[in-house]
């Protein structure tokens, strides 16, 4: 984990070879421009030497280095959307630019693009704005072509060093030349036994050359020799490739000779495996074998042929295969997707497969949108988020095609869990907005949009609109004789009405609509969502008792079906009952019970609200100034959610007296250092505050440390021993200088040093020792 908390950069599935002089002028450029774009050919390898000097800058950044890949987004207004995503930042009702300039005007973070150059007019204006508004930001870039925005500075990515013919005989020399290291790392993974002789110098050597050292290229190359001698790679290169290199049509020769490697590549495969490669180039991000074999399998590719195919690809370099613990991932570069789609001109077959494509994952929606046993629903729900590019594209897919709005509707609804539970409610109300204008639909489908939309728009705070939103559908409703659009409705105008400090009126709804839905079957996700909203409207009417019975009924009802999350909400709910009866350690078990389940989810409002609601739980019961850090990391995370779903004044006070409680408990400049470490803290970072649990490993227990110095102390000393002084500390943590300077006397102190020194060579060892 990075310091905000955020997930690490992609990892690379085998060895980086060479390249540190393009690792160091990246860094260097980084230090005097905000904004650098490595540019080069396809197959140059621009990403992977991003991503390399992305992380040997990683703590140049307060805020670490987030990777944003966007080769498969298709639509340039989304940009802002995909990047606050990456960010994790909570739902806003304010335009994306001018949240993402609020969310990072304090923040010093790197910022790479991945894969720009059919989004470079929206790069180039979401680049701008963002460095205006955000000082500390710097965005590393990697596209085909420059951004053009203004400051920018652009790198070139050049093919790798190829041998001089001199060299040709000498194998120590031609081992040392980059591109020959590479390709000998990667002929490793397929033949372990291949050593480079004086034999072979030759063929390796002249192999090289010819690819132009194009790391893309030589992968290729490389990954015939588990099939052939690289003599005959040499010889087919002379019978074939030249041949394939005269018919492309680029500019730039290096540009011709990795099409035409490309090429060359294509014409080795198998039939099956040339059929499975343009198949697989509808997937527009990594993909499973159930995967393919579902969008792939065709007439002259059988569903059991697939996987052999898919394994052909992977030795031949053309896919990149991903082992995780419980599953293993597939992945195309863009430049083989790309040729791999050029390889299928009949559109009317593309248009089968993305209808596949949709099929399937639509099908992944419906199973866990379905209620699992137990506590399973979180981690179904999680593993559908991470398909979100593949859910996306078939979005994108329906959206596009009129033939196919009604399936697009359809998954939008069936994806209600995403834009509800999983912090994801801008891409969905991106696209029931969209559905909404474009698609014919059926009375009853449309009310279900439209109340679908009213409480995302909720959930966002955007309350003006909801209420517009649920107008509209009322009008609907009052000429349908759906008896279910009229229960939902009455549900909705609950939950407004109880956003709004409507009370009584939500009060009114709520019950009538709990009542009506619940003599129609067994309780649904909908009927529990409106019993816990129903049990806190009823604790802010003073009602503590009835306000437990429902949540406590809610709370049993969720256990019986696995309804994990409501059953986080409910438990919420609960501490707050029990936390107004006085009954605080019960009511801290169920807040951080709660606060785990919203954190697996990413449930921003949900979570938001358990952070709040354990801050005030350890004011005058834990360290005061954990207590701060605490209270004030909520508070920032509810600046972000700007309106959260169930806000209240009731809320606000009770933020007001645990402040102002802690404040007298602390010396003043105490109080400000708490305050600042905790309004710096990343969602992932508070959580782990709440809960105990070290930062950046959220799901380990703390482990012990033996050493004097208190955490901050081990902060301020491993700083020291990046070299940073004093005030520049100070700067990175968001604290006074003299409050640095106190954190370096006693370290010294305890550590009977008397120099920074030996600060920084005990630090130094203390990371080594663990």
């Amino acid at each position: 984990m990075m310091p905000s908390g955020r997930p690490a950069l992609p990892a690379d599935p085998t060895a980086f070879v060479g390249r540190r002089r393009e690792t160091a002028d990246i860094r260097r450029t980084l230090e005097r421009s905000r904004l650098v774009t490595l540019t080069g050919i396809a197959g140059v390898g621009k990403t992977r030497v991003a991503l390399r000097a992305a992380e040997s800058m990683r703590r140049a950044f307060a805020d670490g280095v987030l990777f944003v890949e966007l080769s498969s987004l298709s639509d340039p207004d989304r940009l802002a959307q995909v990047v606050a995503r990456a960010l994790e930042i909570p739902d806003q009702s304010v335009p994306d630019l001018d949240m993402l300039a609020e969310y990072l005007a304090d923040k010093q973070l790197l910022l790479v693009l991945d894969t720009c150059e059919h989004l470079v007019e929206s790069c180039s204006r979401l680049v701008g704005g963002l460095l205006t508004a955000a000082r500390g930001l710097r965005v590393l870039a990697t596209s085909r072509q420059p951004l053009g925005a203004p400051g920018e500075h652009c790198l070139v990515i050049r093919p790798m060093e190829v041998p001089a013919p001199e060299t040709a005989g000498s194998v120590q020399d031609l081992a040392r030349c980059e591109s020959v290291a590479l390709f000998l790392d990667r002929v490793g993974a397929v033949d372990p036994g291949f050593e480079l002789t004086e034999q072979n110098a030759p063929v390796v050597g002249e192999l090289c050359r010819r690819l132009d050292g194009i790391p893309l290229a030589l992968e290729l190359a490389a990954g015939r020799v588990r099939s052939m001698p690289v003599e005959r790679i040499l010889t087919l290169l002379d019978e074939r490739f030249w041949a394939e290199e005269e018919d492309t049509c680029a500019d730039d020769p290096r540009h011709r000779t990795m099409q035409a490697a490309i090429a060359w590549s294509h014409g080795l495969c198998t039939p099956a495996e040339r059929l499975l490669w343009s198949g697989l180039s509808v997937f527009p991000a990594r993909f499973d074998l159930a995967a393919a074999e579902a969008v792939c399998a065709q007439e002259g590719l059988p569903a059991h042929e697939v996987y052999p195919a898919l394994d052909g690809l992977v030795a031949k370099s053309i896919l990149v295969c991903a082992k995780g613990p419980d599953r293993t991932t597939y992945r195309m570069p863009d430049s083989l997707r790309e040729y791999g789609a050029a390889q299928m001109p009949d559109h009317d077959r593309r248009r089968v497969l993305l209808a596949r494509h949709r099929d399937h994952y639509a099908g992944l929606a419906e199973a866990a949108s379905e209620v699992p046993p137990r506590d399973e629903q979180a981690e179904e729900w999680k593993r559908v988020r991470e398909e979100w590019p593949n859910l996306r594209a078939a979005l994108e897919f329906c959206a596009t095609d009129p033939a196919e709005t009604d399936d697009g509707v359809r998954l939008v609804i069936t994806l209600t869990f995403l834009w509800i539970a999983c912090g994801m409610g801008r891409e969905g109300r991106h696209y029931m907005e969209w559905f909404v204008r474009v698609a014919r639909l059926d009375e009853v489908t449309r009310v279900r949009l439209l109340l679908l939309l009213a409480y995302v728009m909720v959930a966002q705070g955007d309350l003006r609109t909801s209420r517009q939103t649920l107008d509209e559908c009322a009008d609907l409703v009052s000429r349908s004789d759906d008896p279910l659009s009229h229960i939902h409705l009455e549900k909705m105008r609950g939950t407004l009405a109880y956003a709004e400090g409507d009370l009584a009126a939500a009060d009114a709804h709520l019950t009538e609509a709990i009542g009506r839905l619940r003599a129609g079957g067994s309780p649904d996700i909908t009927v529990l969502a409106a019993m816990v909203e129903l049990g806190i409207t009823r604790l802010w009417l003073g009602r503590p008792d009835d306000a437990a019975e429902v949540l406590l009924e809610c709370k049993r009802e969720c256990e019986d079906s696995g309804q994990s999350w409501a059953r986080s909400w409910a438990d919420l709910g609960l501490s707050l009952v029990l936390r107004a009866r006085g009954e605080l350690p019960g009511a801290l078990a169920l807040a951080k019970e709660a606060l785990r389940t919203q954190r697996r989810l990413h449930d921003a409002s949900g979570a938001s609200l358990c952070l709040e609601l354990v801050a005030w739980l350890a004011t005058g019961q834990e360290d005061p100034a954990w207590a701060a850090r605490l209270l004030h990391a909520s508070h920032g995370t509810w600046r972000q959610v700007r309106r959260p779903l169930y806000g209240s004044p009731h809320f606000l006070a009770e933020h007001a007296r645990s402040e102002e409680t802690l404040r007298r408990a602390l010396a003043p400049a105490e109080y400000e250092e708490a305050a600042a470490e905790g309004g710096a803290m990343s969602m992932d970072e508070a959580i782990a505050h709440a809960l105990g649990e070290p930062p950046g490993a959220p799901q380990a227990a703390p482990k012990e440390r033996v050493t004097p110095l208190s955490p901050r102390e081990l902060e301020v000393a491993d700083l020291v021993a990046d070299g940073l002084t004093n005030k520049e500390i100070a700067q990175r943590l968001v604290v006074g200088r003299r409050t640095i300077d106190t954190h370096v006397e006693h370290i010294l102190a305890k550590l009977d040093f008397s120099s920074r020194s030996q600060i920084a060579a005990w630090a130094i060892g203390h990371r080594e020792g663990g």
